[in-house]
């Protein structure tokens, strides 16, 4: 099985598809490298494919019109991006820039919805892969009516360790960099307020920072604090 094939698997609108339709998929993907900055697609660009990262980071936001972006996730290996527009060949709902520098695959609509057509299964995958991104942006927008700054600022922060962490004795490393900045923009409070919870978290003992990475030492009291 190659690298492709095994890339493919981990997206769950591709699990369904048997390990030939896979294989017919990785040999029609493409490589795609990017420096850290560029951007990868903008919102209300045509939508023609899904891309999922190879290495390095991607960040997935919404650009403001005061010129402040909204961030809605950063994305690292395995995690992919643009299977809304993939699907329905709509402009892009948001855009996309490298976090880091990255190599992503990128699997056009066309050679998709050829396989989606002729694959029930698959087209069930993708139904509940659409189910529960409905179901994370009603979270988020409960997260915004009942929930404080420093309960969004554990929330994420837990999100962050559960996709991007690496369980140490020490507690959990979240191997991926970003700024107060990108982390106030993911939950729609300033900087400041990022800034403030972060330096009471660290306190009272819960985070740590480790150069531009911050290790979850006390996961039970962030869930505490963002119940």
């Amino acid at each position: 099985m190659t690298a492709d094939v095994r890339l493919l698997e981990r997206v769950p609108l591709l699990a369904a598809l048997t390990p030939a339709d896979r294989e017919v998929l990785a040999a029609a993907a493409g490589h795609r490298r990017f420096r850290r900055g560029d951007i990868i697609f903008h919102k209300e660009d045509p939508g023609h494919a899904l891309f999922i990262v190879q290495d390095g980071t991607v960040r997935i936001y919404v650009p403001g019109s005061q010129g402040t972006d909204l961030t809605l996730a950063v994305l690292g290996p395995g995690d992919f991006f643009g299977d809304l527009s993939l699907l329905d060949g709509r402009p892009r709902s948001a855009s996309a820039a490298a976090g880091s520098d990255c190599s992503l695959l990128a699997l056009e609509r066309s050679d998709f919805l050829n396989l989606v057509r002729s694959r029930p299964d698959a087209a069930m995958a993708v139904l509940t892969v659409v189910a529960q991104r409905l179901r994370e942006t009603d979270e988020m927008a409960s997260d915004l009516a009942f929930l404080d700054a420093g309960g969004r600022v554990a929330k994420k922060l837990l999100e962050l360790a559960a996709s991007h962490g690496v369980p140490r004795p020490d507690g959990v490393r979240i191997d991926v960099a970003l700024t107060q900045e990108e982390l106030a923009s993911m939950i729609g409070v300033t900087r400041e307020s990022v800034n403030r919870n972060l330096s009471d978290f660290r306190r009272a003992g819960l985070v740590r920072n480790e150069g531009r990475r911050l290790v979850i030492q006390d996961a039970a009291a962030l869930r505490r604090r963002c119940e």
